[in-house]
């Protein structure tokens, strides 16, 4: 009667995890990595997908080849591409089950799954066609079936001997961590496997490698390639701290629950007597993907991040839960519902998570310039995207492309210029844009159109449509944007700012009366320097520097930097030549403005005492004049990178 009970249990935990990964199917869109995938199906040979399609990714052929061969048959829609990975997904909330009732019991298999089933980490994986979610399932498959052979290896050796062998294989062909992971696994469970039985494990083991035989061509080509360090950094000190905050949805109401159902079965004695060698073991299959993930992106190329260590991370989750006792199903039921009601609570109310991930930001660009351009007159519009995945969406969603190609810009100096020549034709200017636009972009639209009449934030995106009017105080740029310091050399105030006062002239001015000389003697203009958390405590921000010149003479190599220090040592570094935007400021003025912006959210900001720093430096010892070197703070988009960091 209790199994059964227990069986109800565990029904109701994969229904649960069916409804959170199916909800709103229909809506769910692809991803960058997804079509990035999908491009790389179309071919007519297996040979040429292997060529073109396989190796330059840098994964594994496993999950590309399914891809060929599923589309083929089911098509290329976004349901028939996410449905087997969602299958994928609930699986292993059910191998994660049965990996805690064998090792443990039905009580800690029941919690760990109840949690895998409600992490933002496994649905959104599962909701997307990449080879995470299929990397988990197979790696949770591999420990089932070597949790049987070193349990009761008499029984069915050779049924669970193939279906290790198949499993470790899929591993291989999955993911190169899932690949390390089953390696992992496999050496560590000749320590634990019967002595008699250990010859036979090694055939196993003999028949993971043959099967991989095929691949390895594969493997050293991709291995020739090195990290992914074109788009991602090598990881910081506190990787693993974010990592774990990740796994919890960001939410101290899930980890208190967690950790308060831990913690609760120490304080009133019930728990059970601790298997240090299974939590050894279960810790090092997390621990030693990460360790060598880790110091391999530190001292090699980059390859840690998130998603790799999904194929492990389940194995924390049973260390919290490893020492309960094995409970009575109302008990159990309780426990279960408290962890899921946490991790539900957290996944749609706190991380917010079917706003922000179905909401494609390939797809709002465009939705938000239809809806402008039809409400609106005499817009100028300019979309930066994918312009792969904006051609698809184009079609997806019959919209014309009378909007200008931001990417056709080969530099800020080009989109200046562009709105510069515009600006009188056009009385408002919509911006459709990703996460990875030039910062600069919005401080130099601003410059033409003062006014954020419209500002729409998404995962991954945001849309803008500023206009020429005046803003007033109940502007949207009045409350996102503020001034935070300026200096234009017409009174006394040097709050912050260091410069020589015997420079200051009246040649020519932007406003008031004076400017800056600075020439060929002078290497370091005025500078600006404040703690970082004077101005801004929050990762979201931009903070945005401004500064008139005009050439004396030539401004000769002279570049308006910005830097952030700790403790006297720089730990970013930016900067932008004042002659960049004399084309373009040139034909309504002859003084030229520079913008230096820097967007907080990228930039790693765990040190102590930022300093923020800005200056002049007179690289070629030029001779020009400066004036109006403003500091503004804007407010950035909070969701931006909404479903993997903090908000």
């Amino acid at each position: 009667m209790k199994q059964r009970s227990n069986q109800w249990i565990l029904i109701i935990i994969l229904v649960i995890s069916v409804v959170l990964r199916m909800f709103n199917f229909s809506e769910i869109p692809f991803t960058h990595d997804e079509f990035s995938a999908l491009d790389r199906l179309d071919f007519d040979s297996f040979s040429a997908l292997i060529n073109e399609g396989v190796k330059i990714d840098g994964h594994p052929a496993g999950v590309q080849v399914f891809l060929f061969y599923w589309s083929k048959i089911f098509g290329l829609s976004e349901q028939a591409i996410k449905f087997p990975f969602i299958v994928f997904g609930v699986l292993a909330v059910y191998f994660t089950y049965l990996i805690g009732k064998r090792w443990f019991n039905e009580t800690v298999g029941l919690l760990t799954a109840a949690v895998v089933s409600s992490l933002q980490y496994t649905v959104m994986f599962s909701q997307i066609a990449r080879p995470y979610i299929s990397g988990l399932l197979f790696s949770l498959m591999l420990v089932y079936y070597l949790t049987k052979l070193i349990q009761k290896p008499e029984k069915n050796f050779l049924l669970n001997g193939i279906l290790f062998v198949i499993s470790g294989a899929l591993c291989a062909y999955n993911h190169h961590f899932s690949l390390l992971f089953a390696a992992i696994v496999g050496l560590s469970g000749a320590f634990f496997i019967k002595k008699q039985f250990l010859f036979k494990y090694f055939l196993l083991g003999i028949g993971i490698f043959v099967l991989y035989i095929p691949h390895l061509n594969i493997f050293f080509y991709q291995l020739s390639l090195g990290g992914v360090e074109q788009w991602l950094g090598k990881p910081k000190p506190d990787f693993l701290i974010h990592f774990i905050s990740f796994i919890f949805n960001y939410s101290w109401i899930l980890i208190s629950t967690v950790l308060g159902i831990s913690l609760g079965f120490f304080f009133i004695k019930r728990s059970v007597k601790i298997n240090w060698k299974v939590y050894l073991l279960f810790a090092s299959w997390f621990t030693l993907p990460f360790l060598i993930g880790y110091f391999y992106s530190v001292y090699f190329s980059a390859v840690l991040h998130n998603s790799v260590l999904i194929f492990s991370f389940t194995f924390i989750l049973f260390l919290f839960f490893g020492h309960l006792p094995n409970c009575k199903p109302k008990t159990n039921l309780l426990l279960v519902s408290i962890v899921m009601l946490a991790g539900i609570y957290s996944l749609i109310f706190e991380r917010q998570y079917y706003t922000y991930f179905y909401q494609s930001c390939y797809v709002k660009v465009l939705e938000d310039y239809e809806e402008v351009k039809e409400s609106e007159e005499n817009v100028l519009s300019i979309i930066q995207s994918v312009e792969h995945i904006n051609n698809y969406y184009i079609k997806e969603l019959e919209i014309d492309f009378n909007y200008t190609w931001y990417n056709d810009f080969e530099s800020m100096s080009e989109l200046k210029l562009f709105i510069a020549k515009n600006v009188k034709n056009y009385d408002k200017l919509y911006l459709g844009s990703l996460h990875n636009i030039d910062p600069r972009a919005i401080p130099i639209i601003l410059d033409y159109y003062p006014n954020i009449e419209m500002e729409n934030n998404y995962f991954g995106g945001a849309t803008y449509l500023f206009s020429k009017k005046n803003a007033d105080s109940n502007s949207k740029k009045s409350n996102k944007i503020s001034l935070i310091s300026m200096l234009d050399f017409e009174d006394e105030s040097t709050e912050y700012w260091n410069y020589d006062a015997q420079f200051i002239t009246d040649l020519k001015s932007v406003s008031g009366s004076n400017s800056y000389l600075i020439n060929s003697e002078i290497e370091y203009g005025p500078s600006y320097t404040i703690q970082l958390e004077k101005i801004s405590q929050n990762k979201s921000d931009f903070i945005d520097f401004s500064l008139k010149a005009k050439e004396n003479t030539s401004f000769n190599d002279a570049v308006l930097v910005v830097t952030l220090e700790s403790n006297g040592e720089s730990v970013f570094w930016t900067g932008y030549p004042l002659e960049e935007a004399i084309n373009s400021d040139s034909l309504s003025s002859e003084w030229s403005t520079t913008h230096v912006s820097l967007n907080l959210s990228s930039i790693y900001l765990n040190y102590d005492h930022i300093q923020l720093k800005s200056l002049i430096w007179n690289r070629g010892k030029g001779e020009f004049l400066i004036d109006d070197f403003k500091v503004n703070l804007r407010e950035g988009n909070p969701v931006v990178y909404g479903t993997m960091e903090g908000f």
